[in-house]
């Protein structure tokens, strides 16, 4: 996590909601993840106990202001949530670098230009300035 690399792209061909799109991700990758951390757009009680099956700690954003919500949504913090701010620093920052958009045409050559430019910024923080 201290470095920031981007180690899984999933692309969907149709845009997807986070509650189908992000059970995908977690069933690809169960065997290295420890934790899922994600917005309210992805709490759903299916995708809950799914990803509970895969023995990976579930921290997602609970919807609303009731007690319980906020009980939730304080331990999330505690156990890891805060540090989400880190995927999104990466994306922003591949994004701000290289630019927010591709330029290919095929649906195949899209997703390549894509995973080279977050292979791209993995990369550089390890090259030596000229």
């Amino acid at each position: 996590m201290e470095s920031l690399a981007v180690l899984d792209v999933h692309i969907a061909a149709r845009w997807k909601h986070d509650t189908k799109a992000g059970p995908q991700v977690v069933r690809r990758n169960a065997d290295d993840l420890q934790s899922v951390a994600a917005d309210n757009g992805f709490q759903d009680w299916h995708t809950e106990y799914e990803i509970a099956a895969h023995d990976v700690e579930y921290l997602v954003h609970y919807r609303g202001s009731s007690a319980k919500a906020a009980a939730n949504n304080a331990l999330n913090r505690a156990k890891g949530y805060s540090q989400r701010w880190m995927a999104e620093t990466s994306y922003s920052t591949t994004k701000r670098s290289l630019g927010d958009a591709v330029r290919a045409l095929g649906w195949y050559r899209q997703f390549r230009e894509i995973v080279l430019m977050f292979a791209l910024t993995n990369i550089e923080p390890l090259c030596e300035p000229l």
